[in-house]
């Protein structure tokens, strides 16, 4: 996939993206024997998954676990962390992201990222803000009709252009945090990316706005792949398609997953007891 290993992003000029979206191919992720360190400390060791496009997949288990590393692991963003490391592949739209001429820059275009707290930046405006990754990322475009354009399918896609149309030039840290959430929503969208990695995104806001993201994440997920880490597992059985759960066996060991199943299957009839006891309650 030639976006991951030359210059040219996801997005080519007119905000098309370069591939279906929602493609089979686009959209798909294949993690094989994937094991990430800080330093000497493994966070999790040998993960095996395929995410599949068009699929909400939740990503549960105990703190520590390292859920949050393997969804930064998806896009590289763990290898930003000093000491950081991973051996064995992960594959985006049949590319491994970790070989040599992959440019993890690109990478990120293409496979965004929502975080736990709403990150906008406090002082640029609401229309700067959803254009921030085109206007300073890799083919930057500062100014144009086109920005206007891709300003107002961003912002429509995460479901606020209604409340915001008529102030476009406030800053975005004005915003109530779930507007502010939903707006880096929408700085990820603006990039057109294919998959979109969403690290407990509802954790810092009241269940009103946490119920307009998951509406949003429903909406979305024909088009975008998209992988989440939620600790609340209501939240994973609402929006979910499949749930993979991770477990860690002890203080200082790695963490690992131990099965993976459509979100229906894992809550009503896990297979492996360790998940049994988490889903009931025994452990957490």
């Amino acid at each position: 996939m030639s976006n991951l290993t030359d210059s040219t992003s996801p997005v080519v000029p007119g905000g098309q993206r370069s591939t279906t979206p929602g493609s089979t191919e686009a959209g798909r992720i294949e993690v094989s024997g994937l094991t990430a360190r800080y330093g000497k400390h493994e966070a999790f060791t040998d993960v095996s998954i395929a995410i599949e496009p068009g699929q909400v997949t939740a990503l549960i288990g105990p703190s520590g676990c390292g859920k949050s590393t393997l969804l930064r692991c998806l896009n590289g963003l763990h290898m930003t962390v000093p000491r950081a490391s991973v051996t064995g592949t992960v594959r985006v739209a049949g590319v491994d992201i970790y070989r040599s001429d992959v440019s993890l820059v690109h990478v990120s275009r293409y496979v965004g990222m929502v975080f736990q707290r709403p990150n906008p930046f406090p002082t640029m405006s609401i229309a700067q803000n959803v254009t921030a990754g085109l206007r300073f990322g890799p083919r930057r475009r500062r100014r144009g009709p086109w920005l206007e354009e891709v300003v107002e399918r961003s912002l429509r896609q995460a479901g606020m252009w209604e409340e915001v149309k008529d102030r476009l030039h406030k800053p975005g840290g004005s915003l109530s945090g779930g507007q502010q959430q939903r707006l880096c929503i929408a700085r990820s969208l603006a990039v057109e990316p294919h998959i979109l990695l969403m690290d407990e995104p509802c954790s810092a806001l009241d269940p009103v706005s946490t119920l307009v993201i998951e509406g949003l994440i429903t909406e979305l997920k024909n088009d975008y792949t998209f992988v989440i880490v939620t600790h609340n597992m209501q939240q994973a059985e609402r929006v979910s398609d499949v749930t993979a759960f991770m477990t860690v066996n002890g203080p200082g060991q790695p963490g690992q997953l131990v099965e993976v199943a459509s979100t229906k299957e894992l809550f009503s009839n896990p297979s492996q007891p360790a998940t049994v006891d988490y889903v009931t309650g025994k452990v957490g």
